[in-house]
């Protein structure tokens, strides 16, 4: 158990670009086209342009076209000068913003904001009419964001993270021992990632683990992208409800964890709703994302063998491992989105105070702008520079936890179970696409 006591306005743009699509390639150890892909030929630009910003198509989100590939939409907005307007499943037409520079530029842009409550905030799924969003440091603006951040950002830095790696590698080795008896054939994000994360984030926020598979379920619900909007506001009733009286709990008897360490941070007179809605956060953030990168980097290691070889005769190239899959999977690319607060030019398109806007991470770390020979899986690349945690001041609070995690996984994985590999036909794996996390669904490997 670790102790969290005494550790330290534009015109629009007029010229049209091309819409010609460029042949698909495939990376080496990519694996096999789908049917739909395989079939798939070459085309114009699906959108009908109405003018030069505006399209109509598909709407937003898309889905990905396989699970190590982006939206096509991507590239051909990316292709696209200015912004690209677009149809949304859950309401109003949004911008989407698809290049590097100008993805890290609206990340990190006041004029964008975050609150869910204001008019024209372009929530990715459809929410009910009498649902209440919470007020957490995601959907928070300056200056309020400025000020509940700093009074937690110091327990999540660099160094006070490396002090939890010895906790980590223990849960990771045990759940790694844990599978190993269970025998093959296995899944690998039921049996090790699911469990290791779940593990990490509940022992940190002082959460009993008979709660593990409640608090599981729900969270599952909320982020998947089958459920309902009644079903997801169920989901999100139920974790409310659990969360406060976790946290009035840690008010009233504090122990040796972070949320009661908070409590200090956060007086309950004035805060208790703003530290039960960062509780959640940390919960949600250090448990889905971190387990789907787990199973869905496996994955992507074991359909690219040449990589898994070099990190096989390297494990110290783990780190640089972690950051490249990272930049190459970009599993929440819908956590991002804002609505402008004020009338501001993008790219030279002229957006609309109260017009959302979504700079999207996944399309911005594969811009060729950015990144050399983006869409080819590196592992010896090092580069830090990707958005796959965001930038700037919603840059992902867990970000160092979750590096930390994944590095371990990897780490220990390769090295306990050398023969790794997927117990099923690739083309028999099914992938969760339309939520806030993407991932794989199972993931079934042998040894």
């Amino acid at each position: 158990m670790w102790s969290w006591r005494g550790t330290a306005a534009a015109p629009r743009a007029s010229a049209r670009p091309s819409t010609a699509r460029a042949p698909a390639t495939r990376s080496p150890g990519s694996p096999p086209p789908s049917p739909q892909e395989a079939t798939m030929p070459d085309r114009e630009c699906p959108y009908e342009h109405e003018q030069q910003n505006e399209a109509r198509g598909a709407p937003f989100p898309w889905r990905r076209p396989g699970p190590f590939a982006p939206p096509d939409r991507h590239g051909e907005c990316r292709a696209r000068p200015g912004l690209t307007r677009v149809p949304r499943s859950a309401g109003e037409p949004t911008w989407v913003v698809t290049r590097y520079a100008e993805v890290r530029e609206a990340l990190n842009d006041e004029r964008l904001g975050n609150d869910r409550g204001h008019p024209g905030f372009p929530a990715p799924f459809p929410i009910p009419e009498d649902f209440t969003l919470n007020s957490s440091l995601l959907g928070m603006d300056p200056p309020r964001h400025t000020d509940y951040r700093k009074r937690v950002a110091k327990d999540f830095t660099v160094r006070r993270v490396k002090l939890l790696r010895p906790r980590v590698e223990e849960i990771v080795g045990r759940q790694t021992s844990a599978l190993l008896e269970a025998g093959p054939p296995g899944d690998l994000l039921a049996g090790l990632a699911l469990p290791v994360t779940i593990s990490v984030i509940m022992e940190l926020l002082g959460i009993p683990p008979k709660d593990k598979d409640f608090l599981h379920v729900r969270t599952r619900t909320m982020f998947g992208g089958t459920a309902t909007a009644a079903e997801r506001k169920e989901a999100v009733n139920q974790l409310d409800a659990y969360f406060r009286a976790l946290v009035a709990a840690k008010y009233d008897a504090p122990g040796d964890d972070l949320v009661s360490k908070l409590t200090g941070a956060f007086p309950r007179e004035d805060d208790f709703d703003e530290l039960v809605h960062l509780t959640r956060l940390l919960f949600n953030g250090g448990h889905e994302s971190t387990a789907s990168m787990i199973a869905l980097g496996t994955l992507a290691l074991l359909c690219h063998p040449e990589q898994l070889d070099l990190l096989r005769g390297d494990p110290d190239l783990a780190p640089s491992a972690v950051e490249e899959l990272l930049r190459y999977l970009s599993v929440t690319d819908l956590t991002t989105a804002r609505v402008a607060r004020t009338g501001l030019t993008i790219s030279g398109t002229e957006v609309r105070e109260g017009e959302g806007v979504f700079p999207l991470t996944a399309a911005a770390n594969r811009d060729p702008e950015a990144f050399d020979r983006p869409d080819e899986l590196d592992i010896t690349r090092g580069s830090r520079k990707h958005l796959a945690f965001g930038h700037g001041r919603h840059l992902c609070l867990g970000s160092e936890l979750a590096r930390l995690e994944l590095e371990v996984v990897f780490r220990t994985l390769y090295r306990r179970l050398p023969e790794l590999r997927l117990a099923v036909p690739f083309e028999e794996l099914s992938f969760k696409d339309g939520g806030l996390v993407y991932g794989v669904e199972t993931l079934p490997v042998t040894w």
